[in-house]
């Protein structure tokens, strides 16, 4: 039994990066606000950063399950 994790990360204007962690707020289990720049959002199997950076948000993506 293997466990894999994949982790992509990218880059995003802000307006797209909001409107995509609305969407992932409808879906996600908890949304926990880090500090003034990081939010977290975990739906059981996936977990999604967004950092906001000085002009775009960074968001990265954490999904793990066994092959």
């Amino acid at each position: 039994m293997n466990n894999t994790i994949n982790k992509e990360t990218y880059i995003l204007d802000d307006s797209i990066a909001f409107e995509l962690m609305d969407l992932l707020k409808a879906k996600a289990r908890h949304f926990i606000k880090l500090n003034a720049y990081v939010y977290r959002l975990f739906d059981g199997e996936t977990v999604v950063t967004f950092t906001t950076l000085e002009h775009e948000i960074q968001v990265e993506k954490i999904s793990g399950g066994v092959a």
